[in-house]
């Protein structure tokens, strides 16, 4: 459970830095500049969210309860409560059964869930299984699907599609971004014979880590907070700090030999950059696993995205991956760090994601295959081309509603997300070419009941099937028709920054 458990090691209050490298200081006493000092593009400047506060780290790894779905039913309860993390001042925040997060979902190919959700929270709340392919009334992305406070949620979820890491959140437009923040969110772990027949790294919490990603600030009693403001919810959070499963920088005893890292981006706006000192491959994304493997040094996972890595320990050494929070789309540093329109890239200080510590005595069984799953076959010619064009500004519209303090508005193709109105409707079973457009900054671009393939990748992140891709300037994606919708629920479409998604930055669509 994350729980109000206090990490003995506490908070520290220094400056002192950090020192990176192929090792870090466990303690990590000067992670994050004193008065919440954030990297800007080179530049410091003083961050958002004020802190003074650093959490020590090292405490032992708690993977999240885990909710097989073997007896072909789910029950989710979303309740409020407070956390202490790393022995902080208590944050209220949200989970599934729990004060924060909720469990790991596992699944398989072939299996019908029933899944029934009650909302034990102040408002209402749904939960859209992310990645998975279902009809749109189970979906839980539409208006419709709004659980309101008190009430419950029934959707059957017939499983049939290949082995990947998906996860689920709570998405109802106007306050998505800060329920997900406060913790309505969890991992799905789906499995078949194929993934069953390949030796993976598969032992939970032994070389199999399940780690949902959220970067967080804090003020000087250790209390996490979350107040975007009009430049957050303009360009998106920076957290100073990513937790793991709500830990600082937790640590494990792994088996000397390859470990499973399955990363999950649950942050409102932030991608997070990963950086490996021990030999790295990617074997899987978004949709599931690669063809084979990939050799990287690093990872950049973009909000809503998913990167399944696995680290060779086999040299017996600790490793310790760091990671970065950032504004997305930026990059380490160098000219990538300017966003569109001149603003300047924000990012937080690296420091180490978790510690994984070799143990001899721990049998080493998972392996790394030469080959995992067979390649995409080229796909067909497009029955039609879309065009979106993703708009943080909307003119003089965009600054009467700031003025008179209802917030910025962003839209697709210059329409503001309206639920009465269907954009568009496509065809099951085909293939369609969308051309997206990002005006100013980047954007991570979803949509639901439907898988991408990217033509032109930007690394092995972007290698296979993904339903989360980082829009700078224009891309083309070749889309996958895979679910069916009912004419009055219809599958959405949006920027995975979700403040965007909050400001109107998403439409809907249905498949006949």
């Amino acid at each position: 459970m994350i729980s109000q458990r206090a990490n003995n090691a506490g908070f520290k209050t220094t400056r002192r830095a950090v020192l990176l490298g192929s090792t870090f200081a466990l303690a990590a006493p000067g992670l994050l500049r004193a008065q919440g000092m954030m990297e800007h593009g080179g530049m410091m400047e003083s961050g958002r969210n004020s802190t003074a506060a650093t959490p020590a780290g090292g405490a032992p790894f708690r993977s999240l309860p885990t909710l097989n779905a073997t007896d072909g039913k789910l029950d989710l309860r979303a309740m409020a409560g407070q956390t202490r993390f790393e022995g902080g001042a208590p944050t209220k925040t949200k989970g599934f059964g729990q004060a924060y997060l909720g469990p790991t979902i596992r699944l398989r190919r072939g299996e019908t869930v029933e899944a029934q959700v009650a909302n034990a929270t102040e408002r209402s709340i749904s939960v859209h299984w992310h990645g998975l392919h279902v009809t749109s009334d189970a979906d839980g992305g539409a208006p419709q699907s709004a659980i309101a406070a008190g009430d419950s949620w029934r959707a059957m979820l017939p499983i049939e599609q290949p082995a990947a890491t998906l996860w689920y959140h709570t998405h109802v437009h106007g306050h998505t971004a800060p329920d997900v923040w406060a913790g309505l969110a969890g991992a799905i772990i789906l499995e078949d014979e194929v993934s069953d027949a390949l030796g993976l790294p598969s032992t939970d919490g032994i070389d199999d880590f399940t780690i949902i990603m959220q970067d967080k600030s804090f003020d000087a009693e250790g209390r996490a907070n979350y107040d975007p403001g009009m430049m957050g919810i303009m360009h998106g959070v920076v957290g100073q700090i990513v937790l793991v499963n709500g830990q600082f920088a937790p640590r494990a005893s792994v088996p000397a030999g390859p470990v499973r890292l399955r990363l999950i981006n649950a942050a409102t706006s932030a991608e997070h950059h990963v950086t490996f000192a021990h030999p790295t491959v990617v074997v899987g994304v978004d949709q599931g696993l690669l063809s084979e493997p990939i050799a990287v040094e690093s990872v950049t996972v973009s909000p809503g995205a998913r990167v399944e890595v696995i680290v060779d320990l086999s040299d017996g050494d600790i490793c310790m991956p760091s990671v970065t929070a950032a504004t997305v789309g930026s990059s380490e540093g160098g000219d990538a760090s300017m966003m569109g329109g001149g603003m300047m890239a924000e990012r937080s200080t690296p420091h180490p994601l978790l510690t994984l510590a070799p143990d001899a005595s721990l049998p080493v069984r998972g392996r790394i295959p030469d080959r995992l799953v067979d390649p995409l076959p080229d796909p067909p010619t497009p029955v039609t081309n879309r065009r979106f064009v993703l708009q943080e500004n909307m003119g003089p519209m965009q600054h009467l509603r700031s003025a008179i303090g209802s917030g910025p508005v962003m839209a697709i193709n210059g329409e503001p997300y309206n639920p009465d109105r269907m954009d568009f409707t496509v065809k099951r079973g085909t293939f369609e070419r969308w051309t997206i457009s990002a005006e100013g900054m980047a954007h991570p671009f979803h949509a639901h009941g439907v898988k991408f393939w990217v033509p032109e990748p930007n690394g092995p992140e972007e290698t296979g099937w993904k339903d989360v891709v980082t829009v700078s300037g224009t891309r083309d994606l070749w889309v996958s028709v895979e679910a069916e919708s009912r004419d009055d629920i219809p599958f959405m479409y949006h920027c995975h920054i979700l403040e965007h998604e909050d400001a109107g930055m998403m439409g809907q669509f249905v498949t006949n």
